[in-house]
Protein backbone atom coordinates (compact mmCIF):
# COMPACT_ATOMS: atom_id res chain seq x y z
CA UNK A 1 0.00 0.00 0.00
CA UNK A 2 1.32 3.29 -0.39
CA UNK A 3 -0.01 6.90 -0.24
CA UNK A 4 0.70 10.52 -1.31
CA UNK A 5 0.11 13.75 -0.09
CA UNK A 6 -1.54 16.68 -1.98
CA UNK A 7 0.53 17.72 -4.46
CA UNK A 8 -1.68 20.88 -5.59
CA UNK A 9 0.63 23.39 -8.17
CA UNK A 10 4.04 21.25 -7.76
CA UNK A 11 6.12 22.34 -10.58
CA UNK A 12 7.25 18.35 -12.02
CA UNK A 13 10.88 18.91 -14.31
CA UNK A 14 13.32 15.82 -15.44
CA UNK A 15 17.00 16.34 -15.62
CA UNK A 16 20.58 14.43 -15.46
CA UNK A 17 24.07 14.00 -15.02
CA UNK A 18 25.75 13.47 -17.65
CA UNK A 19 29.03 12.12 -18.31
CA UNK A 20 31.65 10.56 -20.51
CA UNK A 21 34.51 8.99 -19.95
CA UNK A 22 38.40 10.81 -21.14
CA UNK A 23 41.03 8.40 -22.73
CA UNK A 24 42.31 7.31 -19.63
CA UNK A 25 38.98 5.78 -18.77
CA UNK A 26 38.09 8.90 -15.91
CA UNK A 27 34.75 10.43 -16.02
CA UNK A 28 34.05 14.23 -17.41
CA UNK A 29 30.86 15.78 -16.50
CA UNK A 30 28.51 18.18 -18.34
CA UNK A 31 27.64 21.86 -16.84
CA UNK A 32 25.37 23.87 -18.45
CA UNK A 33 25.72 27.90 -18.47
CA UNK A 34 22.20 29.97 -18.61
CA UNK A 35 22.53 33.37 -19.33
CA UNK A 36 19.07 34.65 -18.03
CA UNK A 37 20.59 33.59 -14.14
CA UNK A 38 24.60 33.74 -15.03
CA UNK A 39 24.59 30.15 -13.02
CA UNK A 40 26.43 26.91 -13.86
CA UNK A 41 23.78 24.08 -13.24
CA UNK A 42 22.78 20.84 -14.70
CA UNK A 43 20.68 20.39 -17.54
CA UNK A 44 16.93 19.81 -17.29
CA UNK A 45 13.42 21.01 -17.81
CA UNK A 46 9.66 21.14 -16.98
CA UNK A 47 7.79 17.72 -18.65
CA UNK A 48 5.37 18.34 -21.44
CA UNK A 49 1.77 17.59 -20.70
CA UNK A 50 1.68 13.51 -20.80
CA UNK A 51 5.72 12.93 -20.68
CA UNK A 52 7.36 10.87 -18.39
CA UNK A 53 10.28 12.11 -16.63
CA UNK A 54 12.89 10.28 -18.34
CA UNK A 55 11.48 10.61 -21.62
CA UNK A 56 11.60 14.53 -20.52
CA UNK A 57 15.78 14.01 -19.46
CA UNK A 58 17.02 12.81 -22.30
CA UNK A 59 15.14 15.50 -24.69
CA UNK A 60 16.50 17.94 -22.03
CA UNK A 61 19.63 17.25 -22.28
CA UNK A 62 19.47 17.13 -26.07
CA UNK A 63 17.66 20.27 -26.54
CA UNK A 64 19.92 22.32 -23.79
CA UNK A 65 23.48 20.66 -24.91
CA UNK A 66 22.95 18.98 -28.39
CA UNK A 67 24.12 15.96 -26.97
CA UNK A 68 22.30 12.24 -27.20
CA UNK A 69 22.96 9.50 -24.58
CA UNK A 70 21.98 6.16 -22.77
CA UNK A 71 19.55 6.83 -20.15
CA UNK A 72 21.14 5.24 -16.84
CA UNK A 73 19.92 4.61 -13.14
CA UNK A 74 17.98 7.01 -11.40
CA UNK A 75 19.90 9.69 -8.88
CA UNK A 76 16.93 11.07 -7.37
CA UNK A 77 14.78 13.43 -7.32
CA UNK A 78 15.30 16.85 -5.08
CA UNK A 79 12.77 19.62 -4.32
CA UNK A 80 13.33 23.83 -3.85
CA UNK A 81 10.91 26.78 -3.99
CA UNK A 82 10.91 28.97 -7.60
CA UNK A 83 8.87 31.87 -8.12
CA UNK A 84 5.55 30.05 -8.82
CA UNK A 85 5.80 27.97 -6.10
CA UNK A 86 7.47 24.57 -5.53
CA UNK A 87 9.32 22.25 -8.11
CA UNK A 88 10.81 18.99 -8.17
CA UNK A 89 13.51 17.69 -10.09
CA UNK A 90 13.81 13.82 -11.44
CA UNK A 91 17.46 13.45 -12.15
CA UNK A 92 19.01 10.42 -14.19
CA UNK A 93 22.50 9.33 -14.88
CA UNK A 94 22.95 9.59 -18.71
CA UNK A 95 26.25 8.61 -20.51
CA UNK A 96 26.41 10.65 -23.71
CA UNK A 97 27.38 9.09 -27.19
CA UNK A 98 27.54 11.90 -29.55
CA UNK A 99 26.49 15.61 -30.24
CA UNK A 100 27.86 18.81 -30.28
CA UNK A 101 27.18 21.59 -28.74
CA UNK A 102 24.95 24.98 -30.07
CA UNK A 103 24.07 27.49 -28.68
CA UNK A 104 20.53 28.24 -27.80
CA UNK A 105 17.81 30.36 -26.31
CA UNK A 106 18.54 28.83 -22.69
CA UNK A 107 22.33 27.43 -22.82
CA UNK A 108 25.01 30.16 -24.38
CA UNK A 109 28.20 27.87 -22.94
CA UNK A 110 29.14 23.69 -21.95
CA UNK A 111 31.62 22.88 -20.17
CA UNK A 112 33.32 19.03 -19.95
CA UNK A 113 35.03 18.87 -16.28
CA UNK A 114 36.41 16.70 -13.75
CA UNK A 115 34.16 15.54 -10.84
CA UNK A 116 36.19 18.10 -8.65
CA UNK A 117 36.29 21.18 -11.13
CA UNK A 118 32.10 19.99 -11.74
CA UNK A 119 31.42 20.51 -7.97
CA UNK A 120 33.24 23.94 -7.59
CA UNK A 121 31.46 25.11 -10.44
CA UNK A 122 28.04 24.46 -9.84
CA UNK A 123 25.95 27.52 -8.50
CA UNK A 124 23.90 25.54 -6.32
CA UNK A 125 24.21 23.03 -3.25
CA UNK A 126 21.58 20.61 -4.48
CA UNK A 127 23.38 20.56 -7.83
CA UNK A 128 26.55 19.58 -6.00
CA UNK A 129 24.56 16.81 -3.81
CA UNK A 130 23.21 15.20 -7.17
CA UNK A 131 26.39 15.26 -8.75
CA UNK A 132 28.37 13.80 -5.31
CA UNK A 133 25.40 10.95 -5.90
CA UNK A 134 25.60 10.67 -9.21
CA UNK A 135 29.88 10.34 -9.37
CA UNK A 136 29.80 8.00 -6.31
CA UNK A 137 27.25 5.43 -8.66
CA UNK A 138 29.44 5.48 -11.05
CA UNK A 139 32.45 4.29 -8.85
CA UNK A 140 30.27 1.44 -7.48
CA UNK A 141 26.65 1.21 -8.84
CA UNK A 142 25.88 -1.10 -5.84
CA UNK A 143 25.61 1.64 -3.38
CA UNK A 144 23.12 3.43 -2.09
CA UNK A 145 22.35 5.82 0.88
CA UNK A 146 19.39 5.42 3.42
CA UNK A 147 17.85 8.99 5.51
CA UNK A 148 16.95 6.44 8.69
CA UNK A 149 14.51 9.36 10.53
CA UNK A 150 12.93 8.55 13.51
CA UNK A 151 9.06 10.39 13.73
CA UNK A 152 8.98 13.69 15.24
CA UNK A 153 7.51 14.79 18.33
CA UNK A 154 3.69 12.94 18.82
CA UNK A 155 3.22 13.92 22.54
CA UNK A 156 2.71 11.79 25.24
CA UNK A 157 1.05 8.51 24.85
CA UNK A 158 0.05 7.72 28.24
CA UNK A 159 -2.66 10.93 27.48
CA UNK A 160 -3.44 10.33 24.02
CA UNK A 161 -7.11 9.73 23.50
CA UNK A 162 -6.51 7.98 19.77
CA UNK A 163 -4.94 4.08 19.72
CA UNK A 164 -1.24 4.90 19.64
CA UNK A 165 -0.86 3.81 16.18
CA UNK A 166 -3.11 6.78 15.13
CA UNK A 167 -1.49 9.56 17.57
CA UNK A 168 -0.62 12.37 15.10
CA UNK A 169 2.41 14.73 15.85
CA UNK A 170 2.01 17.48 18.03
CA UNK A 171 2.82 20.94 17.26
CA UNK A 172 5.92 20.81 18.20
CA UNK A 173 6.98 18.02 15.84
CA UNK A 174 4.89 19.38 13.02
CA UNK A 175 7.51 22.30 13.37
CA UNK A 176 10.46 19.74 13.89
CA UNK A 177 8.99 17.93 10.35
CA UNK A 178 8.93 21.38 8.55
CA UNK A 179 13.19 21.50 9.07
CA UNK A 180 13.58 17.81 8.37
CA UNK A 181 11.85 18.26 5.25
CA UNK A 182 13.84 21.47 4.16
CA UNK A 183 17.18 19.55 5.12
CA UNK A 184 16.13 16.46 3.12
CA UNK A 185 15.21 18.13 -0.32
CA UNK A 186 18.44 19.55 -1.08
CA UNK A 187 20.06 16.02 -1.66
CA UNK A 188 18.36 13.25 -3.72
CA UNK A 189 15.76 10.90 -2.84
CA UNK A 190 14.75 7.90 -4.74
CA UNK A 191 12.57 6.05 -2.16
CA UNK A 192 10.69 6.90 0.75
CA UNK A 193 9.54 4.09 3.36
CA UNK A 194 7.72 4.54 6.40
CA UNK A 195 6.11 2.71 9.10
CA UNK A 196 2.31 2.81 8.88
CA UNK A 197 1.74 4.21 12.55
CA UNK A 198 0.37 8.15 11.83
CA UNK A 199 3.35 9.80 13.61
CA UNK A 200 5.38 8.25 10.95
CA UNK A 201 3.72 8.72 7.87
CA UNK A 202 3.37 12.29 9.22
CA UNK A 203 6.77 13.05 9.13
CA UNK A 204 7.85 11.93 6.04
CA UNK A 205 4.14 12.99 4.14
CA UNK A 206 5.67 17.11 2.98
CA UNK A 207 8.78 15.37 1.82
CA UNK A 208 6.79 12.74 -0.27
CA UNK A 209 4.45 15.75 -1.55
CA UNK A 210 7.51 17.69 -2.15
CA UNK A 211 9.01 15.16 -4.34
CA UNK A 212 6.27 13.57 -6.29
CA UNK A 213 6.48 10.44 -4.57
CA UNK A 214 4.80 7.66 -3.02
CA UNK A 215 4.83 6.86 0.67
CA UNK A 216 5.60 2.95 1.08
CA UNK A 217 4.39 0.70 3.89
CA UNK A 218 7.57 -1.15 5.34
CA UNK A 219 6.48 -3.65 7.45
CA UNK A 220 10.02 -3.79 9.34
CA UNK A 221 9.80 -0.33 10.69
CA UNK A 222 6.84 -0.53 12.85
CA UNK A 223 7.44 -0.41 16.35
CA UNK A 224 8.31 -3.47 18.15
CA UNK A 225 9.59 -4.97 15.13
CA UNK A 226 13.83 -5.43 16.32
CA UNK A 227 16.87 -4.83 14.41
CA UNK A 228 16.74 -7.97 11.87
CA UNK A 229 14.07 -7.21 9.77
CA UNK A 230 15.07 -3.56 9.08
CA UNK A 231 18.77 -4.79 8.26
CA UNK A 232 16.92 -7.57 6.06
CA UNK A 233 15.55 -4.97 4.28
CA UNK A 234 18.67 -2.64 3.77
CA UNK A 235 19.77 -4.88 2.04
CA UNK A 236 17.66 -4.94 -0.49
CA UNK A 237 18.57 -1.64 -1.33
CA UNK A 238 20.96 -1.82 -3.78
CA UNK A 239 21.25 1.66 -5.58
CA UNK A 240 18.45 3.66 -3.99
CA UNK A 241 18.72 7.07 -2.20
CA UNK A 242 15.85 6.18 0.38
CA UNK A 243 14.27 7.89 3.40
CA UNK A 244 12.86 5.24 6.01
CA UNK A 245 10.68 6.46 9.29
CA UNK A 246 10.41 4.07 11.80
CA UNK A 247 10.34 4.14 16.13
CA UNK A 248 13.04 4.92 18.62
CA UNK A 249 13.07 0.97 19.78
CA UNK A 250 13.86 0.17 16.44
CA UNK A 251 16.18 2.36 15.39
CA UNK A 252 18.34 2.09 18.37
CA UNK A 253 18.26 -2.06 17.62
CA UNK A 254 19.51 -1.37 14.22
CA UNK A 255 22.90 0.87 14.66
CA UNK A 256 23.52 -1.13 17.78
CA UNK A 257 23.28 -3.93 16.04
CA UNK A 258 25.21 -1.99 12.71
CA UNK A 259 27.99 -1.26 15.27
CA UNK A 260 28.58 -4.60 16.79
CA UNK A 261 28.59 -5.52 13.13
CA UNK A 262 31.62 -3.37 12.04
CA UNK A 263 29.49 -0.38 10.43
CA UNK A 264 31.99 2.66 11.19
CA UNK A 265 29.09 5.01 13.28
CA UNK A 266 30.80 6.94 15.99
CA UNK A 267 30.24 6.37 19.48
CA UNK A 268 27.34 8.19 19.70
CA UNK A 269 24.81 5.56 19.44
CA UNK A 270 21.17 7.50 19.76
CA UNK A 271 17.97 8.20 18.26
CA UNK A 272 16.38 11.14 19.53
CA UNK A 273 12.63 11.95 17.91
CA UNK A 274 13.32 13.79 14.68
CA UNK A 275 16.62 12.62 14.71
CA UNK A 276 18.41 10.73 11.21
CA UNK A 277 20.77 8.19 10.79
CA UNK A 278 22.73 8.44 7.21
CA UNK A 279 23.79 5.29 6.32
CA UNK A 280 26.12 4.67 3.63
CA UNK A 281 25.96 0.84 2.08
CA UNK A 282 28.14 -1.38 -0.07
CA UNK A 283 26.18 -4.11 -1.87
CA UNK A 284 23.44 -4.01 0.84
CA UNK A 285 25.53 -4.14 3.34
CA UNK A 286 25.96 -1.05 5.69
CA UNK A 287 29.55 0.30 6.23
CA UNK A 288 29.63 3.85 7.70
CA UNK A 289 26.94 6.50 8.88
CA UNK A 290 26.39 9.90 10.46
CA UNK A 291 24.01 10.62 13.05
CA UNK A 292 22.03 14.27 12.25
CA UNK A 293 20.78 15.45 16.01
CA UNK A 294 16.85 16.85 15.76
CA UNK A 295 16.76 20.29 14.48
CA UNK A 296 16.45 23.05 17.14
Amino acid sequence: MTTRGDLGTLARSAGAVVFRRDASGAAEFLLVHRPRYDDWSLPKGTLSDAESYPVAALREVEEETGFTGRLGPAIGSIGYPVRRGPKVVRYWLVEADRGRFKRNNEVDNVAWVPLATALEMASYAHDVNVLDRAARMLAQPRTAIVHLVRHANAGNRNGADVADHERPLSGRGRRQVALITNRLLGTPVSRIESSYYVRCEETVASLASALDLPIGHEPSLVEGGGAQPVIDFLHSLHSDAAVLCSHGDVITAVVDELAARGAALGSTLVAKKASVWELDLLDGTVVAGRYVPPPA
